[in-house]
């Protein structure tokens, strides 16, 4: 947020004429590219050169959506509205590039533009306020302006760009920094602040601009002389910048400043954090994006710094390295036991860890905090320093030796404290020592508390132990198994996959009859798409058991039942299913209960039996809803198995619900195995339910994840839905993005039949559909399914693509096919009813009666299959269905209820953010109009 008096730097001074695109209509065409950031340029230019979202975030490797953010910045920055004005704007550029001005004779050389930073982040508005500060200093007028934020928040980075701009108009800059006596120049200014020159030049009438970076170091004695400074903006063309850290102020400077706050002398911008997307502008694009923003809270320098590894961290660790400078060795000291310590701590602590009296560090920690660096924590008796990025930039400047000092310090203090063994195990895995078995014991037993909370921290713990432990000695076995299961959570099942297999063959005798290796082996196998060695895993396991009523036992049976659902033996996953939430409830075990129900749903469904489905569905949903997050985490299953059931008995609400709150879980912990598909059927649930912007959102993030991993499964599923959200909500270029995706997927797929492939055939097919080609789509849908008996389309799946292959008959004119289609969606809803899929069937049934005449049969098709969406939440397809049946009534010439429908539609339209259907709405009421 920007303050100055009440008022935002955007009102200060007066605006240039503008035509009616909101630019300078005197501003040469080459102008018009200026305010881009290099990015947006480079994207501007690849625009320019005809290629979609999706292929500039192939070349520049970000996200398709990203791509689009860039691209609506970039509209507004040039006025324009579609690719062919952007491309007109680019090339004029090529063609007339701009001459390079000389620099004015009467001021000192300055830096060259190419040497110069880039362009500011995130201070657009301010630099645009600067912009406007100094056109009204050439006109005359003064103005006295501060910077205020925290530290690494861009305030002498302003500064400098502010310098920049008046020395490019001619403007004599005079500048300053408040630590230095003599006040120096600072930002390559021609000269010292000198008030007498700059009294003179405001008497002479020329124009000035006075400078002062880090105010809050101003010695006592030259207050005095910033007041003064401060009045003379108001005597002639003065303008003033100063910069301060407002927690640093001496009350005596502070006074000051509040005093011509008030009188109205001095503006006081406050420079905010940036949003995650100027981060992104920032850092670039990155999958745990969202983390560092929030971890650096939004501050440019923190970011850089979180964001940075050890290779490219030297740039940004510059400014936090000036303040530790002029520390002395015991405030050092302090500082360095401080970023050991990693969080807030108790001056007792850190006088252990740092050994030194407590006297010293109480006096060390006074100074720093003046200086700001350390600051009160909760609880209130606890410090810490500024902000992680200090610790994170000490830590790495620790020598080796001195490094494992202070770590073995700390955990000696801690263990002195009984403190909780996973503070005690942070400092053990980095400062382990072989001669002391109890560092094992103390690294497995905190792996094993933080394996679902943490799971990568809880893999660095066990790696350490294992480092300290005699193979198949006591513990590693324990540490092994705990590790395979860390790589599982962290999405690396392959590792998790080879590390038990080979505890299966090097230790005979043991350890593979070991039930619990067994089922996590299964688990494995099956996240790898190896069904009948999951299924093979999952029996042995159970073979090896000795008690049958045990929580491994519960564990095993649910991964049969997950087995015999993946081939389709939905009456034996309804078994096993029910058997483990049966184990599961007599260990209360609620979250393995809760997840054996959601599969126990699903089998219930596919048998034919809804209303078991909805029951048994109830029940899970109530047992995850009372289940605490702290519980939740050990298996996050249940929210995706749960939320997946919810979505396909169509309770679209429950299902975006509890799918956000495992994705939101799973990010938190780490779990990044069941992320991506976690977000992926959110998006799908989110699609449905007619939410594009965040469908979008959704599968964006889940993108960032599997290209990762390498899930091409997943990924086609995204591809396949990213298509179909852009494709309704239609902005500028979504409908050739979503071409050139949906053509990709194919590409990928080929004639590939697993279950998923086949889905994403059909979808992509009814795209094709969407988009103007039936005989295409027919014919992709009819070699995705096999051929017109439809052998690969499960009783589930048919509605749907049915429906889709009657609107081709349709189009094609042919009545015997589209009955035949109808009817045999009609017939898979009676096999497996549900809301959702019967209004698929109504609406083939409405295009079949369309087609032989019967206009009231099909209308009142429509209105069934209009409830039925309506009853699922399924926004799109109402509207769709909506929009149908207004067209097909105004082609009976029937306009009663037409308006009504229109006007619905035209709500879900806005509700989706869907600009295609707004279209339809626009087209039928012209239609109405016309009657």
């Amino acid at each position: 947020m920007v303050q100055a008096n009440g008022n935002s730097p955007g009102q200060f001074g007066t605006p240039p004429p503008q035509d009616d695109r909101g630019r300078d209509p005197g501003a040469e065409t080459v102008g018009e590219l200026v305010s881009l950031t290099t990015r947006e340029r480079q994207v501007a230019a690849l625009v320019a050169e005809g290629l979609s979202s999706a292929a500039i975030a192939a070349e520049l490797y970000l996200s398709p959506r990203t791509v689009e953010t860039h691209i609506a910045r970039i509209y507004r920055k040039t006025g324009v509205s579609s690719r062919a004005a952007l491309a007109s704007i680019v090339t004029r550029s090529k063609a007339d590039p701009p001459a390079p001005a000389d620099p004015p004779a009467d001021i000192a050389p300055r830096t060259p533009r190419a040497a110069r930073g880039s362009r500011l982040v995130g201070r657009g508005v301010e630099v645009d306020s600067v912009t406007r500060a100094l056109a009204d200093l050439k006109a005359g007028t003064g103005r006295a302006i501060a910077l205020v934020g925290e530290p690494g928040i861009g305030k002498s980075s302003l500064l400098r760009t502010a310098a920049a701009q008046a020395r490019d108009q001619g403007i004599q800059v005079l500048t300053a920094h408040g630590g230095h006596p003599a006040l120096p120049a600072l930002l390559g200014g021609p000269g010292t602040m000198d008030l007498h020159e700059v009294a003179a030049h405001a008497a002479d009438r020329a124009a000035v601009m006075a400078v002062v970076d880090d105010l809050h170091d101003l010695a006592a004695d030259r207050i005095a002389d910033i007041e003064r400074l401060i009045e003379t903006t108001a005597a002639g063309p003065v303008l003033c910048l100063l910069s301060y850290r407002q927690r640093q102020l001496s009350p005596a400077l502070a006074a000051v400043l509040s005093r011509a706050s008030s009188a109205g002398f001095l503006e006081v911008w406050s420079l905010g954090p940036l949003s995650q997307e100027q981060a992104r502008e920032l850092l670039g694009d990155r999958p745990n994006l969202d983390q560092v923003h929030r971890e650096a809270e939004g501050n440019p320098q923190y970011l850089q710094i979180m964001a940075a590894d050890d290779r490219t961290a030297v740039d940004a660790e510059t400014a936090i390295l000036g303040e530790l400078t002029g520390l002395d060795a015991r405030a050092l000291a302090v500082v360095q036991a401080a970023a050991v310590l990693d969080g807030p701590f108790h001056p007792e602590l850190l006088a252990g860890v740092a050994g030194l009296e407590l006297s010293v560090v109480m006096a060390a920690l006074d100074s720093l905090a003046r200086l700001d660096l350390v600051r009160p924590a909760e609880p209130a008796s606890q410090l810490t320093l500024r902000h992680p990025a200090i610790g994170k930039v000490v830590y790495r400047r620790l020598e080796p030796g001195r490094r494992t000092e202070l770590h073995r310090m700390a955990e000696a203090e801690l263990a002195a404290r009984a403190a909780p063994i996973a503070e005690r195990a942070h400092h053990v895995a980095r400062a382990a020592d072989p001669r002391r078995p109890e560092h094992a014991t103390t690294l497995i037993a905190a792996a094993r508390g933080m394996i679902y909370t943490s799971p990568a921290v809880a893999k660095g713990h066990l790696q350490a132990a294992l480092s300290l432990l005699q193979e198949g000695g006591a513990h590693w076995y324990e540490a092994k198994v705990l590790l395979a299961r860390t790589r599982l959570l962290t999405g690396d099942a392959s590792e998790s996959r080879a590390l038990l297999e080979a505890l299966r063959s090097d230790i005979p005798g043991g350890p593979p009859g070991d039930a619990t290796a067994l089922a996590d082996s299964s688990r494995i196998e099956r996240r790898l798409g190896r069904y009948t060695e999951a299924g093979a895993l999952a029996r042995a396991g159970l073979a090896a058991l000795t008690d049958d009523d045990s929580a491994t036992a519960a564990a095993l049976h649910s991964e049969l039942a997950d087995y015999a659902y993946d081939v389709q033996d939905f009456e034996t996953s309804r078994q096993h299913a029910e058997t483990a939430a049966a184990l599961a409830h007599g260990h209360g075990d609620r979250v393995g209960e809760t997840y054996a129900l959601g599969k126990a749903a699903l089998a219930h469904l596919f048998t034919s039996d809804q209303d078991s489905a909805l029951t048994t569905l109830r029940k899970a949903a109530e047992l995850l809803d009372a289940v605490p997050d702290s519980t939740l985490v050990a298996n996050l299953e249940a929210a995706f198995q749960v939320g997946m059931a919810e979505g396909m008995l169509g309770r679209l609400v429950d299902s975006e619900r509890h799918l956000t709150r495992g994705a939101v879980l799973s990010r938190r912990t780490g779990q990044t195995y069941i992320h991506p598909q976690m977000v992926t059927v959110l998006g799908n649930a989110q699609l449905r339910a007619g939410n594009l912007h965040g469908a979008l959102a959704t599968l964006d993030e889940a993108d960032h994840q599997v290209r990762r991993i390498g899930d091409t499964a997943t990924e086609a599923v995204l591809m396949t839905l990213r298509a179909e959200a852009l494709f309704w909500r239609d902005g500028p270029g979504d409908l050739t993005d979503a071409t050139e995706t949906a053509e990709r997927v194919m590409a990928s797929v080929g004639s590939t039949l697993t279950s998923w492939a086949v889905s994403v055939r059909c979808t992509t097919a009814e795209f094709v559909l969407h988009a103007g080609d039936p005989a295409r789509a027919g014919w992709l849908l009819l070699d995705a399914a096999g051929g017109e008996g439809l052998p690969r389309f499960t009783a589930w799946r048919r509605p749907r693509w049915c429906e889709s292959l009657t609107q081709v008959a349709a189009a094609e004119g042919d009545q015997d096919a589209a009955d035949r289609w109808a009817r045999l969606a009609e017939e898979s809803v009676e096999q497996l009813p549900s809301a959702g899929r019967r209004g698929f069937a109504l609406r083939a049934r409405m295009r079949a009666r369309v087609l032989r005449g019967d206009t009231d049969g099909a209308l009142r098709s429509a209105r069934d299959a209009i409830a039925d969406f309506a009853t699922c939440g399924e926004r799109l397809e109402l509207a769709r269905t909506l929009l149908t049946a207004a067209a097909l009534a105004l082609d009976a010439g029937r306009t009663d209820a037409v308006g009504g429908r229109l006007d619905r539609a035209a709500v879900l339209a806005d509700q989706c953010g869907s600009a295609r259907l707004a279209a339809g709405v626009t087209t039928q009421r012209a239609r109405l109009a016309d009657r």
